[in-house]
């Protein structure tokens, strides 16, 4: 009997499917001291930023979040109804935060940097949290398990973590992929690794939930950032494998890829799954880089049977990504 909770024996080598407020709100916009404090913090979407937390954010994000996290001024969320699931979706960017690369970096760093997305997922609380370029213990990253990190400074007790990518040689040691946070069990939990590369060979998580009495098939993926045809045999295998699943589906994650032609992943995926994206030509969505997002490349798609209650850009620069979140709820 394998547990939720932990990251499966089996996920390292997984090649086969076998296994198987609708406008976007500007709210919660944080605070820029290059720019000066105006306008609304991170935790209080009706107020003003305090000197406080403007000062907080001149010694440093990771310091700012968790101070907002703590201000009076955060109240708590209320309980949201049953009929609604939230979800989200992250690229971790290995922990480096807006750092451009993960080399040479102390771990207190990395540390500060998984900390700080807890504090922001703790502020929005999605049901499940899906994220890529995710490390267990890597020497690039301060060699501590992020995903274990994350989900117990959140309260996650379900853990799908796939590893991708893996190497320990010359004494570098590298360990990193996709996972799937919940608060809710997780059944069937699979992991699909794509065609292994020298470097960064990236794949796909899933897991079944019960959502609202019916079950829903969650999945976290990364596909190559270089080079189309790759992603469109990536895109081929995850067809393959999510489509046998007989359930809906909600498919999140990073897809390095925009809504502009028939044959860019993201399409494929959607026209071949049977899955919908949330206005997909709508502006203001965008998601890369973090620092001044002109592209949409991270993505949330879900089955006909579901539809979007609420979709949001997160604006929190806790990467190179920025995180995006959705409400869903059954059509009928």
């Amino acid at each position: 009997m394998r547990r939720t909770g932990t990251r499966f024996g089996d996920t390292r080598k997984r090649a086969g499917c076998g296994l198987m407020r609708f406008p976007v709100e500007a709210r919660r916009a944080p605070c820029n001291p290059a720019k000066g404090c105006r306008g609304r913090s991170p935790c209080q979407p009706w107020g003003v930023c305090s000197t406080l937390l403007c000062e907080s954010f001149r010694l440093g994000p990771a310091l700012a979040v968790w101070l907002c996290s703590v201000m009076v001024g955060c109240a708590a969320l209320p309980p949201r109804p049953s009929q609604i699931l939230s979800v989200a979706t992250l690229n971790l960017a290995h922990g480096r935060g807006s750092a451009p690369t993960q080399l040479g970096l102390p771990q207190e760093t990395f540390v500060a940097n998984v900390d700080a997305v807890a504090a922001v997922i703790k502020r929005e609380r999605p049901d499940v949290l899906a994220v890529q370029e995710a490390d267990a213990p890597s020497t690039w990253s301060g060699s501590f398990d992020h995903v274990q990190r994350l989900a117990a400074a959140t309260g996650y007790p379900h853990i799908h973590h796939g590893i991708h990518f893996d190497t320990d040689k010359r004494g570098l040691k590298l360990e990193y992929g996709t996972a799937l946070l919940a608060h809710r069990v997780f059944d069937t939990p699979a992991s699909f690794r794509f065609a292994a590369r020298p470097v960064d060979t990236k794949g796909f998580v899933t897991a079944e939930i019960e959502f609202d009495g019916r079950p829903l098939l969650v999945a976290s993926a990364h596909l190559d950032a270089r080079s189309a045809s790759i992603r469109s045999r990536q895109v081929e295998k995850m067809i393959s494998c999510l489509s046998s699943s007989g359930k809906p589906i909600v498919l999140m994650g990073d897809l390095n890829s925009r809504w502009s032609q028939e044959y860019d992943a993201v399409r494929l995926l959607a026209s071949r799954l049977g899955l919908q994206a949330y206005r997909p030509d709508q502006p203001g969505l965008a998601t890369f880089r973090a620092n001044g997002p002109s592209k949409r490349i991270d993505w949330i798609l879900i089955s006909p049977e579901l539809e979007f209650v609420d979709y949001r850009v997160w604006p929190d620069q806790l990467s190179d990504h920025l995180a995006v979140a959705a409400d869903l709820r059954w059509r009928n």
